[in-house]
């Protein structure tokens, strides 16, 4: 409240001071906007939050461990009590997580793992069919898969049937050589048996430019592989021997898995891509076929003439919604440089990979 007087006017006159009442700015009544707004974000995660931890906790007491399931269950087709379970493996193959805006997806090897022991703990599942439709990935990804493949039949004697689709090379194929069985649908893209390791070397592009490496190194070989200098003979040879020896686990495990002689697998484990006819031909798949095919092939494996196809599928509750929300908004995760997909464009660790996968989706 201002006022304003007239001083000139005299004693008695009847005059009177006149109060004006100020109007509020526009920028008053954003900062009051901004401020609401704050607050009720505020609070909107708040209650998520207490909302998580009530529902997990419920989840956690009504239900055992045991009892829980990873995944639901989607029947495919057929009937009966015993079930072959259907679980799919598709694309790059790692032990990363990937984050979306407010899930989180675990790892393939992490799905494939919780998939696996669900089959397992389900007296009803008396086989597995693996869909692998994968170009490869990481070499520890790729033999981690393998080892959960390997360890589900030891453990419970279950029979496991690789359907291989589109795409099953070099850790595709990896992971399938555990199967019981691989059965190839005719236009399958397999093989590329082998390692890789990508290294780009733009020493002279950034010499042209007079631009100069003064990293400090604690070794000769501290600085093998970096794209700002040229590769020594030395360096060469350390990255070769480490090549070869992954090279020499991926023909083992096709030599065991196939029941093949080590020379053979290694006259066609040359990089190269082949077909399933080729495939076949090579002694790599059991069968050219389709679904029905596989389901049949897995049915016959395990001794049943009658089952209950299921295909397992992973389906986000409200529980895990909430869960994800809460922890990514107060893990601050919405403002950060996400440095790994800098880190996929340069990668050079050695893989199980089909190079010639083209990841644009």
């Amino acid at each position: 409240m201002t006022s304003t007087t007239y001083d000139n006017m005299p004693p008695g006159s009847g005059w009177q001071p006149v109060y004006i009442k100020k109007s509020k700015g526009a920028g008053f009544w954003v900062a009051v906007g901004l401020a609401l707004f704050f607050f009720l974000c505020t609070l909107l995660f708040f209650v998520l939050f207490i909302s998580s931890l009530v529902l997990n906790k419920v989840l956690v007491t009504s239900n055992s461990t045991k009892d829980r399931k990873y995944v639901e269950e989607t029947i495919v087709e057929g009937s009966g009590e015993n079930k072959v379970a259907i679980i799919p493996i598709k694309g790059i193959l790692s032990n990363e997580s990937a984050e979306g805006l407010f899930l989180e997806k675990p790892s393939i090897v992490e799905i494939v793992k919780q998939q696996l022991d669900q089959a397992a703990d389900d007296t009803q599942v008396k086989a597995v069919l693996l869909e692998v439709d994968s170009p490869g990935g990481g070499i520890t990804a790729s033999d981690m898969i393998y080892h959960q493949i390997t360890t589900f039949k030891a453990r419970t004697q279950k029979k496991v049937v690789v359907y291989m689709q589109d795409i099953a090379a070099s850790g595709g194929y990896y992971i399938s050589a555990a199967a019981d069985a691989i059965i190839a649908h005719p236009t399958t893209i397999t093989g590329s048996i082998g390692v890789i390791m990508p290294l780009i070397n733009v020493a002279e592009l950034i010499s042209r430019y007079g631009i100069k490496d003064n990293s400090i190194a604690s070794g000769n070989l501290k600085e093998i592989g970096s794209p700002l200098k040229q590769m020594t003979a030395d360096e060469a040879d350390v990255l070769k021997g480490i090549i070869d020896e992954m090279y020499l686990q991926f023909i083992k495990v096709i030599s065991t898995g196939r029941n093949l002689d080590i020379e053979v697998v290694k006259k066609i484990a040359d990089g190269r891509i082949y077909t399933g006819k080729q495939a076949l031909e090579k002694g790599l798949v059991d069968e050219l076929g389709y679904q029905e095919d596989a389901i049949n092939l897995t049915k016959k494996l395990a001794g049943l003439t009658e089952a209950t196809i299921v295909r397992y599928e992973k389906h986000y509750g409200m529980a895990d919604l909430f869960g994800l929300m809460t922890r990514k908004f107060f893990q601050n995760n919405t403002i950060r440089l996400d440095i790994s997909q800098l880190q996929e464009q340069s990668d050079c660790r050695p893989m199980y990979l089909w190079n010639g996968y083209s990841r644009g989706e």
